[in-house]
C-alpha cells in the first residue's frame, strides 16, 4: 500500500509541476509544453531530426506529432523536408528555423527558472543522489 501511494504521489506531483510549466510557457511566451518538448528535443539532435526519431525521443505517435509539427511550421518555428532514403522512401526531416531557435531560447529560461523554483531547489546532494538510483532502476525494465 505505501508503494502504491508513493506511485500515486509521484503521479500527482509530476502533473502539478508539468501545469505550473505549461501556464508559465503559455503566458510569457504563447508556447505550451508540448511545443516546448518538441523543440527542446529537436535542439538537442542539433536542429534537425528525422520525424520517426523525433517520435522516439517524445514516445509519441506520429498522427499526434505530425499535427503538432504542423503548427509548429504554421507559427514558423520548424520547417520540413523530405529526405528520401533507400530504405525509407517518405522520411522526412524537421529543422529549426532562426525563429524556432529564438522561442527555444526564450522558453528555455522560463522553463529552466521554473524548474529551479519548484522542483530543484527543494533537493539535496542526498535526494537527487537517491532519485539517479530510483530512475535507473525503474529504467532497467
Amino acid at each position: 500500500a505505501e508503494r502504491i501511494e508513493l506511485w500515486r504521489q509521484l503521479c500527482t506531483t509530476s502533473t502539478v509541476l508539468r501545469r505550473r510549466i505549461e501556464q508559465t510557457l503559455q503566458e510569457e511566451h504563447s508556447l505550451s509544453l508540448a511545443w516546448y518538448d518538441a523543440l527542446t528535443a529537436i535542439r538537442h539532435a542539433g536542429g534537425r531530426i528525422r520525424v520517426h526519431e523525433l517520435c522516439t525521443a517524445l514516445t509519441e505517435v506520429p498522427s499526434s506529432l505530425s499535427r503538432r509539427l504542423d503548427r509548429l511550421e504554421d507559427e514558423g518555428f520548424v520547417w520540413r523536408k523530405s529526405t528520401p532514403t533507400p530504405d525509407d522512401r517518405r522520411a522526412v526531416t524537421v529543422s529549426l528555423t532562426r525563429e524556432g531557435r529564438n522561442i527555444w531560447r526564450d522558453a528555455n529560461i522560463t522553463y529552466r527558472s521554473v524548474v529551479q523554483t519548484h522542483f530543484a531547489r527543494h533537493l539535496t546532494e542526498t535526494d537527487i543522489a537517491a532519485l539517479q538510483r530510483v530512475w535507473a532502476k525503474l529504467g532497467e525494465e
